[in-house]
């Protein structure tokens, strides 16, 4: 069994795969004061893993429990973070320096690689949104990042004096006005991705994951492909090398 952990700009999200089968998400807030409690009563249950495979952006902290919980519990399991590289997997990294491209998205076109064979473009609806191109070929074509839905709608919280959050619920019109909010973040983000879609010369195709991946699916047109467990499964291909010895 495999135990892999995915830390994002908000989440702390897990999984186990065996026989090549990745198991339900699982999801924590690893901002919340009781996480590493939390954390350590969820994993408690799980079967002592071969291999743990950990895949971090950010929150520093979060990485430093998640290392001294997994070592206490599973001190033989052994620990595979990847980076970002120029090529892995079938996959050809687009950027001039690849450490600097986030080891969510490289896992995420290395998941979607394998996962669906063809030209593909990953779009991670997270804190950020994120678009990548892959040709059918693995190299790489660039991307895009933009706010997330979130980030979009604290911006507006934040820098306009006449939209309020929701704390004033009670206000007249408040609820077009957040029903504006919510369209105007939601067509931003679905503009995008159609834009970029549209300016390619070629036909890619369309895959979403991330916490927000239904919503915004809602809002496009044409064909498209959720999948949640993307990063995973990228995750996954470098777990099985380490323990083949590649």
């Amino acid at each position: 069994m495999i135990l892999l952990v995915d830390i994002g700009n908000s989440y702390l999200k897990w999984t186990v795969a065996e026989r090549g089968a990745i198991a339900e998400t699982r999801y924590l807030d690893y901002r919340a004061a009781n996480f590493a409690a939390g954390l350590a009563e969820a994993w408690a249950g799980l079967a002592e893993p071969e291999a743990i495979g950990l895949a971090a952006v950010a929150a520093p902290d979060a990485v430093e429990s998640v290392l001294r919980l997994g070592r206490s519990l599973w001190p033989r399991a052994y620990w595979v973070r990847p980076v970002s590289a120029g090529h892995a997997f079938g996959v050809a990294s687009a950027y001039r320096k690849p450490e600097k491209l986030g080891v969510d998205r490289w896992l995420a076109m290395i998941g979607a690689r394998h996962a669906y064979p063809g030209a593909n473009c990953i779009v991670d609806c997270g804190t950020a949104i994120t678009v990548d191109f892959v040709a059918a070929d693995g190299r790489h074509q660039g991307g895009l990042i933009c706010p997330g839905l979130r980030l979009m709608k604290q911006a507006l919280a934040v820098n306009t004096h006449a939209l309020p959050v929701a704390a004033d619920a009670g206000a007249v019109g408040l609820a077009d006005t957040d029903a504006a909010i919510d369209s105007g973040v939601l067509w931003a983000a679905a503009g995008l991705i159609e834009t970029a879609l549209r300016r390619q010369n070629q036909h890619y195709r369309l895959i979403l994951t991330g916490g927000d991946a239904a919503v915004l699916a809602q809002q496009l047109a044409g064909d498209r492909v959720l999948d949640s467990q993307l990063v995973f499964k990228g995750l996954w291909h470098y777990c099985i090398a380490a323990e083949c010895g590649g």
